[in-house]
């Protein structure tokens, strides 16, 4: 049986990360990401940044989001080969169109 006391409690956090790539590794690069559950979108862009990542996080009592997202970009993003460089966008305040 689930513990609907705490369920309710639990939110999601946001951040885009924007990222630099070796050129011409921008599909393979945009796959491996999509491999990581936190990595909920990844888009190919023009400018500055080649790829724009959506992460998704659950926020926690014990360990708050942006630790959790530094472990993320730090310990699974960074590593992955062909990433040169990357920025952590985190929202104060989050709109949606409903």
């Amino acid at each position: 049986m689930e513990n609907t006391q705490f369920r309710d409690m639990r939110s999601v956090a946001r951040a885009f990360l924007l990222i630099n790539v070796v050129t011409g590794k921008e599909d393979i690069i945009v796959e491996k990401l999509l491999k990581l559950k936190e990595i909920h979108e990844v888009h190919i862009v023009p400018g500055d940044y080649d790829l724009l990542a959506v992460i998704e996080v659950e926020t926690g009592l014990i360990k708050p989001a942006p630790e959790k997202l530094a472990e993320i970009v730090k310990g699974k993003v960074r590593k992955i080969p062909g990433i040169s460089h990357t920025m952590t966008l985190i929202p104060l305040v989050s709109k949606v169109k409903k």
